[in-house]
Formats: C-alpha cells, structure tokens, sequence
C-alpha cells in the first residue's frame, strides 16, 4: 500500500484531489493538511511515500516544503498539484516525480500513480548498518576538494559544490534562505535565485544521500543546516588543535607543527569564493599567530627551527618587521652576516616597490650595526 500525504491550502481543492486518490486501491491518504504547522512534525513519526504538494500556498511554498521534508525523509516521492504551469521545469529540478494541473484529472492522475507504482516496485537501497566506516574527506585549505573512499566527489553542477562549502562554512548552525541567496547568487533576481536555491539542494542532498550521509540537510524556518558525522576536515581539525595550544609546551609543540603544516593555502582561494574571503583572512591570522608561538618556542632551544617557521610566516606574511628583526638577529648570531645582509636589502626592496615606504628604524639601526 502506498502511503500518501495532500498539502493544499485551498480546501476545495484537497478535497477533490483526496476523493479522485480513493479511487485508486494501492494508495492510502494517511493524512490530508491545509496548512503546514503541523507536516514536519507528523512525518517523524509517520513513514510516508508521497507527498502531492500544491506550490502556491500562503506561508511556505511547494518547492520549500519539498526541502523541509526531504530533510526529514529523503525517500518521499513529491508530486507537485498547481494551477501554475510555469513552475514546471523547476518542480522538475527539486527531483519531483510528476507536476499535475488544477483542474487534476482522474485519467492523468492515472499516470501519476502507474509512475509511482513503478518507483516503489524498486528495491529501497540498503540502509548501511552502524556509523558509516569511510567518512567524508574534506580539504578547505588551498582547494576546496571532497573525496569519499579516496575518489574525488563529482557535484552535478560548480554551483552545487559551492552551496556544500558555504553550508559546511556553517556545519551545524542553521543559516537562513536569504543569506544564502545573498551570498551565492548576489546578482540575481530573488525569485530566479531561490529556484536555483531549491535545485541545488536537491542535487546536493541527493548525492550526499548516494554515499551514506541520510537526511543531513535539515530546514527550519526558513533556515537550512547541514550535519555530516562522521566527517575528517583539516579546518575542523585546525579549530580543535588551536584550542588545545593557547600555551605551547614540549608536550603539545608536535600538534603545533602538525596543525601549521595542514595550512596548505588561503581558505579554498583557488575557488575564489566571494562570501569566504572573511574566513580565509580569518585563518591566515590564526597560522600567524601559531606561528608566533612556535617561533617563540624553537628561539631558545632550536635556531635552525626558529629560522625555518620565520621563514615560513614570511610567506603568509611579508610585511612584518618583528620577522625581519628576528631574523637578522638569529642570521647574525649564527654567522650568516651574508645571508642577513640579503634578507634585509630583498625586505627594504620589496616595502618600496609594494608600499612606497622604507623598513622602520629599529631595522634600520640594526642593518647599519650589521653593515
């Protein structure tokens, strides 16, 4: 027996569309709403496997509510019932099943049922028992890449994969609609831009259901979440590693040069994502000021090292004249007054051509004291 929910905020319609459903012995209508206050909550207890959905209705629309229960049950097939042919081609895009015309009749409501009848004759893929076992591999940093089993993910569209890192930018925390509009699709016309919304979401939770993670797209007022478990992220890995080093010590430096060597690059700055710039300035200053601290450990204990992460917060950072006097000193003390000599005139070269100004006067004092 089929299971079947109507959402139709016009009464009249509902009932018709129930009425012409009896008719047909495999489908049962378990129930019928003509609001939505209630749907979400039903179908967590409910198990349900198809929703006919008119799309124009006061609060949300049928292409949202298409979400809101997929997050809930991915496996719910939708049929969408409207008087508004225009959405057909969107309908489509959010992975309906069909897309009826008020007035529905009962010999193309046929058609719809002998479709659906053929979808549930499918095995259900298997539900893989217990946690998943090759979890989602997740590099943020340099590239944004995702591989599942040491094969790179494919998203059906670049658009599709952007909307995964902005969701994952946010893991865990609801983010509304409108700011995920604004951030992806800056440009375009609101209505144009929500429909892309919809049909990305739809790409994405259905690969994302390919691989094992069920229902891990979930919408709340207006606001959609994303939770991945179990999920290996070198910047979530970054996060939880500087909140263990707020002092460094010979029992947590090995975690300190591990978490510095997982910044490969700018956050996904080979993406070129607008609304990550934020985040990437964000996590070049923490690397920074990681690797202050390890600088500060290696000076007393270990030149070579010190002058190596000098080296290497040169590159995020080229304009730091507490690097420069660092290094001049080490060089000096090291007798590699050669060496010295060069990193202060390639310093002094590149703050002239870069920013019209000349290194500040406590370098100065020490290049002539070097000199």
């Amino acid at each position: 027996m089929i299971r079947a929910i109507i959402v139709d905020d016009e009464e009249l319609s509902l009932i018709s569309l129930k009425k012409k459903l009896q008719a047909f012995p495999n489908i049962q209508v378990v129930k019928s709403y003509t609001n939505q206050n209630q749907i979400l909550d039903d179908l967590k207890m409910e198990t349900i496997d198809v929703a006919f959905l008119d799309i124009h209705m006061m609060e949300l629309n049928g292409l949202e509510l298409a979400e809101a229960i997929h997050s809930i049950q991915s496996s719910i097939h939708i049929v969408f019932v409207t008087a508004h042919s225009e959405y057909a081609l969107q309908a489509f895009e959010v992975d309906s099943i069909d897309y009826l015309l008020k007035p529905v009749t009962s010999r193309r409501l046929q058609k719809t049922m002998h479709r659906l009848a053929k979808l549930m004759e499918k095995s259900p893929a298997p539900i893989p028992e217990g946690p998943l076992t090759k979890p989602l591999v997740v590099n943020c940093f340099g590239e944004f890449q995702v591989f599942h089993d040491r094969q790179l993910l494919h998203f059906k569209t670049a658009k599709v994969k952007e909307l995964f890192a902005f969701l994952l930018m946010h893991l865990n925390h609801y983010i509304h609609r409108d700011i995920i509009i604004e951030s992806l699709w800056p440009e375009q016309e609101y209505k144009r831009a929500k429909i892309n919304l919809h049909t990305c979401l739809s790409h994405l939770r259905k690969t994302l259901n390919n691989i094992g993670y069920e229902n891990c797209i979930t919408f709340s007022n207006q606001s959609y979440s994303l939770s991945l478990d179990p999920i290996d992220c070198d910047v979530i890995t970054f996060d939880v590693a500087q909140q263990k080093l707020i002092m460094l010590d010979e029992a947590n430096i090995d975690l300190a040069i591990e978490t510095i060597q997982r910044y490969k690059g700018p956050y996904m700055a080979i993406n070129n994502y607008d609304w990550a710039f934020n985040i990437t300035q964000e996590y070049e200053d923490k690397t920074i000021e990681l690797l202050d601290k390890v600088i500060q450990y290696f000076l007393l204990i270990d030149q070579t090292k010190a002058l190596y992460y000098l080296q290497f917060q040169r590159k995020l950072a080229p304009y730091l004249d507490e690097n420069i006097r660092l290094s001049l000193q080490l060089l000096l003390q090291q007798g590699k007054r050669t060496e010295a000599i060069k990193l202060y005139q390639e310093y002094k070269n590149m703050l002239r051509a870069d920013l019209g100004i000349e290194p500040n006067l406590d370098l100065t004092k020490l290049y002539d004291e070097i000199f």
